[in-house]
């Protein structure tokens, strides 16, 4: 039984790639087969994950499974890893024959493969085994720097057994604060020849399976190439991690050969966000020849195939890339955290790691307003109301245990917490003046709602941010939909284009607690978002030429100018804004946070 296949299956990726032999969706699975080792079943094996109860570093790294009969009438092989529904098959070279197939566990957990041999018939010869395996964190990094280093180093420190990076003249060290933090600081790079750092050495080979990843800070949409990591070749890099002028966004590359003779392969998306750090992320699946590039944990676009990976022997280049006429597309602006895997970063480590965490920069619960101004819960500036808004907290009531006979109406409950936002559909709203968000940067907009009848015959807005001549983006119900809305516009300016779209799934609620909505905006991505009650409701593509820095918080009404329209009829409380865009499970979080807490870190 010394012939052998060898297929391939990541799981998430669909049906295994074949080398050597077909690949096919295998019939449903025989019901009532043990799950367990039995006489006649396949025997599986694997160096990389024994069977044994033990935990064996490995996610992001590929093993070899080898599936054997004792069956002389095996033919083929059916298996199944856990995290796939389908089932696939592997054939084996004669029958008799063992197979082979490669497996890349994703994340730390215990994983199993059932597997039943097949005859030439279909029909399936002894009983299923099914093989555990223990799998936990993926390997260190090969080489990392934090470049976190003092003011007035010369090199890089690298992490672990990583070598220093030579910094060039154009580099500074000790700028700050960094993306992790008040207290961290990161290198700035000059843009020009001289700021740059080399490793001083090959890193991994990459004509395998290797990831790179960093954070970077650039003050302004680049018009060239720039260059975050790449790795020498002879003449051309073989990869390159960084700015593509030509698509005006992020990019993981590499040329179709050391000659660069054909096109890159080369996978893009997500947008520069001036002033803002990212965190980029760029794997290669040396058994697959995907390609994929990560911007602040969210994978940019579909995986591109690397056709004909080759290895560039040279040293790790920070800030710049090799190219014939020598060294070119020098980055300006910052990097921290600088991290080279020889091996996948999986999907799971990237959405772990993530992007920069949203912040929250004001809170208002609107459970009381002294003096007409609701406070924010830290110290910030208060929600300022207007027209006939008020704060509603009930009364001290009756006792209806002890006294049952005056409590035939007790006073109605806040909608959160010990008291809300009350508007009356003709004048009143609440504000807080522009100033809180950057100018281009990812921001999200929480509230709860309730509107006073089920079904207004007039559009109200819930809220949203004006500038001086419109407003930016709302939230609303529209009478003719019945439903709420998300509208957002291109531009401050009376002439700006308006764009609306429906948000799906749920008619607007007029319980106690009403509708928890939020507004999420991703500069790098340009999407707006409408969450209600923590599901995806309505996006919008949102290229715009908005200052966020000048926008206000407006609840209740639509600011276009001087003129108000569009006020609402009904109940708002917790109100939250953050610098950041909120993934699905944040929005939850924050929907389902007590009067009067926040999420960590909190900005005053």
């Amino acid at each position: 039984m010394a012939v052998t296949l060898t297929t391939v299956l990541a799981t998430g990726l669909g049906l295994p790639v074949l080398s050597g032999g077909p690949a096919q969706a295998a019939a449903a699975p025989v019901r009532g087969a043990q799950a367990v080792e039995a006489a006649g079943a396949p025997v599986v094996s694997s160096a990389e994950y024994p069977d044994d109860g033990n935990w064996h570093e490995g996610v992001g790294d590929y093993g070899s499974f080898t599936f054997d009969s004792p069956d002389a009438d095996v033919v083929r092989y059916m298996y199944r890893f856990s995290g796939n529904d389908d089932w696939s098959t592997v054939d084996a070279a004669v029958p008799g024959a063992s197979a082979t197939v490669k497996f890349l566990p994703t994340s730390t957990r215990y994983w199993s493969v059932d597997v039943r041999a097949l005859d030439a018939n279909g029909n399936v010869l002894g009983a299923t085994t099914r093989y555990g395996f223990l799998v936990s964190d993926g390997r260190a990094p090969a080489g990392g720097w934090t470049l976190g280093d003092a003011q007035g180093s010369g090199s890089a420190a690298g992490t672990g057994a990583s070598p220093a990076a030579a910094a060039g003249t154009g580099v500074t060290f000790g700028a700050g604060p960094g993306p992790l933090g008040a207290t961290s600081t990161y290198a700035e790079l000059d843009g020009t020849e001289s700021g740059y750092l080399d490793a001083g050495r090959h890193v991994v080979d990459t004509n395998a399976g290797f990831s790179v990843g960093a954070w970077v800070n650039l003050p302004e949409e680049p018009t060239r190439d720039q260059t975050v990591i790449s790795q020498d070749g002879t003449g051309l890099p073989g990869f390159e991690l960084g700015y593509d002028a030509a698509s005006r966004s992020w990019a993981f590359r590499s040329p179709s050969d050391a000659l660069g003779s054909a096109d890159d392969w080369k996978v893009t998306g997500g947008k520069v966000v001036p002033g803002a750090w990212t965190r980029l992320i760029g794997t290669y699946d040396g058994v697959t020849g995907a390609m994929t590039l990560y911007v602040d944990g969210v994978a940019a676009a579909d995986a591109v195939q690397r056709q004909a990976p080759w290895n560039a022997a040279g040293n790790l280049q920070i800030g710049r890339r090799i190219s014939p006429e020598g060294y070119t597309a020098h980055l300006k602006g910052g990097l921290a955290d600088v991290q080279v895997h020889d091996r996948v970063v999986t999907a799971s480590e990237v959405a772990a790691l993530g992007g920069p965490v949203p912040r929250q920069l004001a809170y208002w619960d609107v459970d009381s307003a002294p003096g007409g101004v609701a406070p924010e819960t830290y110290g910030g500036t208060g929600l300022t109301l207007g027209g006939g808004a008020s704060v509603y907290v009930p009364e001290p009531g009756c006792d209806p245990e002890g006294d049952p006979a005056e409590c035939e109406a007790p006073p109605a409950e806040p909608m959160w917490g010990d008291g809300h936002l009350v508007l009356n559909g003709t004048d009143a709203y609440a504000t807080r003046a522009a100033g809180l968000l950057a100018k281009r940067d990812s921001f999200s907009l929480t509230g709860r709602v309730r509107l006073s009848t089920v079904a207004p015959d007039e559009d109200q807005t819930v809220m949203g941010l004006s500038g001086h001549q419109g407003s930016a983006v709302t939230v609303g119900y529209s009478a003719a939909y019945s439903r709420w809305t998300l509208t957002v516009t291109d531009a401050d300016s009376a002439t700006a284009t308006r764009t609306t779209a429906k948000a799906n799934g749920f008619l607007p609620s007029t319980s106690i607690t009403g509708d928890h909505l939020a507004l999420v905006y991703s500069a790098p991505f340009g999407d707006m978002v409408l969450y209600v009650n923590g599901v995806e409701s309505a996006r919008i593509p949102w290229d715009n030429a908005w200052d966020f820095s000048t926008t206000a918080v407006q609840v209740g009404r639509t600011l276009n100018g001087d003129a108000s329209s569009d006020f609402l009829s009904g109940s708002v409380d917790e109100l939250r804004l953050f610098q950041g865009a909120l993934d699905e499970s944040l929005v939850n979080l924050v929907r389902g946070l007590a009067d009067g807490t926040s999420v960590e870190p909190t900005l005053p």
